[in-house]
């Protein structure tokens, strides 16, 4: 008989609970507990006041040690910067390869979240069931071989040559060890406290305690791959073993703890994170951890074959599949804030959410966790807010698909063109639809947008002032302005904009409004030798030549070939000195 998470078998050798005279044993009733709990809660304790420490120095200190995130692997598989989360991962790697997955229970500060956030529903009396899935349990692992082994390959498939190993420091933007901006690559606090609640709670009450780490985490997999190599394992003793399952009923990773004992004397399953919960509560100490044969030499001492169970059919499971990616290309960089995991948790729950609906439709009865959503064909109150909530996700998930394509097209095309002559010349009939149909991209996600963020608001203000340079090169100067004070909306500090309206509303005789935006375009950007020409050619028409010339030789100083410049001042008077000779303009 297996035996779920939870519940313990009665030891052999003892009467049935079953019978009517006889009672249940307190140890069947009292929860069970590890002596190790404590010490394990101890030491993610101390990983979080280091985490604290470390924030603080970052406050107070000029400088302060990088932050160590193990992420910072592709930056040095992309980059070759050698960083201190890049060596912090490969000692992890290193050690998991050696004494087994300890890193993963008693240093990882998201497992600590994800544990506390069990324990904090068990109080509340909500208890969420471990599932088991097919295709889900190869997600770490893909997402793992696609950040740290596909920028490997598609660099060697291109023929590129490897990176220069190196360390580098703030001043060529990315520092190894020693930084000024401690979190340069961290959330803020809004998206962390999201991130916490999505792929904390949300995924444990789902996919049950640690889902983050069984269907998430790339790291997981990667120290996965290392365990299987390790001598230190969980092992079962020469001494006689009860078989009560309470090694596997205490465990945190659902691993089936008592058969993996009995067929091969030993966990191989690399989702054993070492917690040793399994060895505190074994009443014979009949399990313990040792070294000896990894899991790669593991031998059948007993044939016992396990046979999984699983709660999806093939159907189910390509729904989750498919959930997990529509996640990532929906969710991932929206608005500038979902990061990859998110993105990918989201996308998980968003699956398992179309895998209900289903059962909801095709099934008589219908729990989620264990809540009833149907019963013998009929829909209770708790389906039919499910579906509702549903169908508020699909809706959001639409939506935000929408942004997403508008953004990414928009910023694609505006990319291209800013990669061609045109753009900068900005005089065809096809540059000017080109970059309308990038405007109204743009500005549509900019207008239903639930957020817009920096990049994307400086993208479109730079789309508009290349209409509007587009425009007056065609001369048409009057359609031209409302493109170029929508740019200066959106980015009031667009020096080249500013430009571009002072000559064009100068050009249409509102002197006024012309010198007040190139005085503007000026004083942001004082080394703009176009605009500090405009100043003094629209200065000398209304009759200022003392600034007229001033502005005029700032212009000549910038670029002293220009024979316009040149042209203007010998019209002033002024002489420029050192003017290379340039003929004229008629």
């Amino acid at each position: 008989m297996r035996h779920g998470r939870g519940s313990v078998r009665t030891p052999r050798g003892t009467a049935s609970a079953a019978g009517p005279a006889s009672e249940p044993a307190p140890d069947r009733v009292r929860p069970l507990q590890s002596r190790f709990s404590r010490w394990r809660a101890l030491s993610l304790g101390v990983v979080h006041l280091l985490i604290a420490a470390h924030i603080a120095h970052a406050l107070l200190a000029p400088h302060t040690l990088a932050p160590l995130e193990l992420n910072e692997i592709v930056y040095a598989l992309e980059a070759g910067i050698v960083t201190a989360g890049f060596l912090f991962m490969i000692l992890a790697v290193a050690a998991t390869a050696v004494f087994g997955r300890f890193f993963c229970s008693w240093g990882c500060h998201f497992l600590a979240l994800q544990d506390l956030c069990a324990v904090a529903l068990h109080r509340l009396g909500v208890r969420p069931k471990a599932i088991r899935s097919r295709l889900l349990a190869w997600a770490p692992a893909c997402v793992a071989l696609y950040m740290f082994v596909w920028p490997v390959a598609l660099r060697w498939l291109s023929g590129r040559t490897g990176p220069q190993w190196r360390v580098t420091t703030d001043a060529e933007g990315w520092a190894s060890f020693w930084t000024e901006h401690f979190w340069r690559n961290l959330p803020g606090p809004g998206i962390a406290a999201l991130t916490f609640l999505v792929c904390g709670a949300m995924l444990i009450y789902v996919f049950g305690s640690r889902g983050f780490c069984t269907y998430v985490c790339p790291y997981g997999a990667v120290f996965a791959w290392a365990d299987r190599a390790a001598p230190g394992r969980i092992r079962l003793a020469d001494r006689s073993c009860s078989d009560c399952g309470r090694c596997t009923a205490v465990c945190g990773s659902h691993v089936r703890v008592a058969d993996e004992l009995q067929r091969y004397g030993m966990v191989v399953n690399p989702a054993c994170l070492k917690d040793l919960d399994c060895v505190g509560v074994c009443p014979d100490g009949a399990v313990h951890y040792g070294f000896g044969p990894p899991a790669l030499a593991k031998v059948t001492v007993r044939d016992q074959p396990v046979r999984a169970r699983y709660d999806f059919s093939w159907t189910e499971e390509a729904l989750l599949a498919a959930g997990g990616i529509a996640g990532v290309v929906i969710f991932r960089g929206l608005y500038e804030k979902v990061s990859f995991f998110m993105s990918l948790a989201l996308g998980l729950l968003g699956g398992y959410q179309a895998v209900l609906i289903a059962r909801l439709v095709r099934r008589p009865t219908v729990f989620f966790n264990r809540w009833p959503l149907k019963r013998e064909g009929r829909w209770l109150p708790a389906g039919k807010i499910f579906a509702g909530l549903t169908f508020v996700c699909v809706g959001f998930a639409a939506h935000s698909a929408a942004i997403r394509y508008l953004v990414w097209t928009g910023l694609r095309d505006l990319d291209a063109l800013s990669g061609t002559p045109a753009l900068s010349d900005a005089d065809t009939e096809e540059t000017r639809a080109r970059l309308e149909e990038v405007l109204r991209r743009l500005e549509a996600a900019y207008r239903w947008g639930f957020h817009r963020p920096p990049n994307q608001t400086d993208a479109l203000a730079r789309a508009h002032a290349a209409q509007g340079t587009s425009l007056i090169a065609a001369g048409r100067a009057r359609p031209a302005i409302p493109h170029l004070r929508r740019a200066i909306d959106l980015r009031p500090d667009f020096a080249a904009a500013h430009a571009e309206l002072g000559a064009a509303l100068s050009g249409l005789n509102d002197v006024a409004g012309g010198l007040r935006h190139l005085r503007i375009a000026v004083r942001l950007d004082p080394q703009s030798a176009k605009a500090q020409y405009n100043l003094g050619v629209v200065l000398a028409a209304t009759g200022r030549p003392v600034e007229a010339r001033q502005a005029l030789t700032e212009a000549h100083r910038l670029d002293p070939n220009d024979a316009q410049t040149r042209e203007c001042l010998r019209l002033l008077g002024e002489t420029p000195t050192n003017a290379p000779s340039v003929p004229d303009r008629p």
